[in-house]
């Protein structure tokens, strides 16, 4: 089992994560992604599903019709953020980079 997070690690994981925020409510990390159209956002969605089985961690994912992609990360089994969604995170912001 993951180790729970702080809030505390959790901001300073983030930091060097563009657009990626920590939501202390929820309990998660998020960020939303914006494409030319929706075509474009599904076809980032796939590329994350496959990130996502490849480290067994996978985020909530809502798609707008206007081209965006929300990602939601936490882990269930501690309710709250982990090195797992961290490293997810990181894996999307290499993807998006590349």
């Amino acid at each position: 089992m993951s180790e729970l997070l702080t809030d505390n690690q959790c901001e300073k994981a983030l930091k060097g994560l563009d657009g990626w925020n920590y939501n202390d409510v929820y309990k998660n990390i998020e960020k939303t992604f914006k494409f030319n159209n929706f075509e474009s956002a599904i076809t980032f969605v796939q590329h994350v599903a496959s990130i996502s089985v490849e480290i067994n961690h996978c985020p909530d994912i809502v798609i707008g019709k206007n081209g965006t992609a929300k990602i939601t990360s936490t882990t269930n089994d501690v309710n709250g953020v982990t090195e797992k969604d961290i490293a997810l995170a990181e894996s999307i912001e290499i993807l998006v980079s590349g």
